[in-house]
């Protein structure tokens, strides 16, 4: 038997959030806020390492993890729920990673899930985190340099091998049955709900304006995506792809459709159930911790994503190096700015992994399995407390966070990571506290970008995993930026922000303002730089800067 919320004042939504290695799903009381119940999905494909190649930077999902995820997380939620209480959940948002494109046939259907693609990754998502673009990234640039129209002037001056177009061209010139097959391409932030409302048509779906613009250099003042003219004179391959795209884009908090039958049989949903416009996850966490303008946003995970909103009437100056700005992209009442760092926790684990690798291969099978997940599990919760009790001085080892690549400022996957003021004396708590140091770092150079080009930052709210589980994370970043970090109460602060925007959708509040201040996190954490680590700080962060070679001032 389910059971029914006595409580229940008002309708209900849920919000899901597709990050990199899981899909994580909220049940939303909208009237209280109340998060009713929660679930998580990992996807199992992408665990076992399948089609992904970390020397070559190539990382790729097949469509069926993500369709084996929606019903996990849906059948999680619903499972306490009577039948007759689900008809309360009116609408459902989603994001995802982004910029993540697949090959799509004419049905709107990856080409993964046809018998001649099932295990060709080409024809499978391109995670955001893939590099193997680089080429195409650069010629794009090139060509964008000289062309009448640099397309690229809004997405930082540069544009991204872990974008749309880049990745487009790579698989088009690797691989022609794809570029055969391939009736055109979408983002996973588009496929989702074109999935969940069961859209058989690509004239049906309704591209969100969170991927278009800061992903495949959309805007209105070109009339939509970059030209034909363009994208044909930069490879003859997008000729057969011309009249397949789109040009009108749309923000998360409008109506896609109604949900698929699919799902209405399954689950009993009503038919009625909307589902909203995608978006890409961190622009929804930036919502879920009620972003206002001139708030610095940092989702902070294995990477980061950095989000600022303007006012629309301010006309902001164009920021170079960034990863876009964008009218209406983050909250549909302000322009919308993007940067962020390619790897973040990702550093961290890369460091455990590197240790604890050795010691469980020379362990062999004198360690068993809970010993073995015990370590992993704790391993940087040691070091960090290690860490926190190292004085900071001049001397100090320094890293760049650069391990695969600079997303900003400055995009340039081709840079390495680097170090400097090894000793003998140095030990793994030194090179971690080092480690953490260089991504605050990473997060100083945003800010300053931002402040270069005159605009202000009136405060930092960090959201995500590591905001809420690492408080020396927190606290070395509050003390590099010089800034008071404040992190916000949600583990689950991307679905929140798909909630408010399904909340808006379903007509439960007149406008994202409204929607926001009811159901997003609060704060409930504040970490307080330290005045006395400023001055070393700074001396380091000009070594940081040196190797990174960002010697602007």
């Amino acid at each position: 038997m389910g059971f029914k919320y006595d409580k229940m004042k008002g309708k209900w939504v849920i919000g899901i959030d597709f990050g990199t290695d899981s899909a994580r799903a909220i049940l939303v009381e909208t009237a209280t806020g109340e998060i009713l119940t929660k679930a998580v999905s990992e996807f199992s494909r992408w665990k076992k390492g399948l089609y992904c190649d970390a020397e070559l930077d190539q990382y790729r999902q097949h469509p069926l993890d993500y369709i084996e995820a929606i019903d996990d997380l849906l059948e999680t939620l619903l499972k306490d729920i009577a039948a007759s209480d689900r008809k309360n959940i009116v609408a459902i948002g989603s994001n995802t990673t982004g910029s993540t494109p697949v090959a799509v046939d004419e049905n709107v259907q990856p080409l993964a899930m046809q018998e001649e693609f099932k295990d060709n990754p080409n024809a499978m998502f391109i995670l955001w985190k893939d590099h193997t673009a680089i080429k195409e990234a650069d010629e794009i640039n090139a060509l964008a340099k000289k062309w009448k129209v640099d397309y690229t002037v809004y997405s930082g001056g540069i544009y991204s091998s872990e974008w749309f177009w880049s990745k487009i061209l790579y698989v088009n010139r690797r691989d022609s049955r794809v570029k055969e097959q391939a009736f055109s391409w979408m983002e996973q932030s588009d496929w989702v709900p074109a999935y969940l409302s069961g859209v058989k048509k690509l004239s049906d779906v309704k591209r969100n304006r969170c991927a278009a613009g800061h992903k495949a250099m959309w805007n209105e003042q070109y009339g939509g995506l970059p030209s034909k003219e363009f994208l044909c004179s930069l490879d003859p391959s997008f000729y057969q792809l011309n009249n397949r795209f789109y040009t009108k884009t749309y923000t998360s908090n409008e109506v896609f459709g109604n949900i698929a039958p699919y799902f209405v049989d399954k689950f009993g949903l009503s038919p009625d159930t909307k589902i909203t416009v995608g978006g890409i996850d961190a622009h929804h966490g930036a919502i879920g911790a009620g972003i206002q303008p001139y708030a610095l946003i940092k989702v902070v995970g294995t990477s980061t994503c950095d989000m600022l909103t303007v006012p629309k009437g301010v006309a902001p100056p164009l920021v170079d190096g960034i990863c876009g700005q964008v009218d209406g992209s983050i909250d549909p009442d302000t322009v919308g700015f993007e940067a962020g760092q390619s790897a973040f926790g990702d550093v961290y684990r890369w460091f455990r992994d590197m240790l604890l690798k050795s010691v469980f291969e020379m362990s062999g099978e004198n360690i068993d399995k809970q010993h073995k997940q015990y370590l992993e599990d704790n391993f940087l919760s040691y070091l960090s407390d290690k860490a926190a009790l190292l004085s900071v001085k001049e001397d100090d080892l320094v890293f760049t966070d650069y391990f695969n690549g600079r997303r900003t400022p400055d995009a340039d996957f081709t840079i390495k990571s680097a170090a400097m003021g090894f000793s003998l004396a140095t030990g793994a708590e030194h090179v971690f506290k080092a480690l953490v140091e260089g991504t605050a770092f990473g997060s100083k150079a945003i800010i300053e970008r931002f402040q270069s080009a005159g605009i202000a930052i009136n405060e930092v709210i960090a959201t995500g995993g590591i905001a809420n589980r690492s408080p020396y994370v927190m606290q070395v970043l509050a003390d590099v930026l010089n800034f008071e970090v404040k992190v916000v109460d949600s583990d689950q602060t991307c679905a929140l922000g798909a909630a408010v925007f399904a909340a808006t959708a379903a007509g439960l509040f007149e406008n994202v303002q409204k929607a926001k201040k009811n159901l997003s996190a609060a704060v409930n954490k504040n970490y307080i730089p330290n005045a006395s680590k400023q001055e070393i700080y700074n001396i380091l962060y000009k070594k940081y800067k040196t190797l990174s070679r960002l010697n602007y001032e």
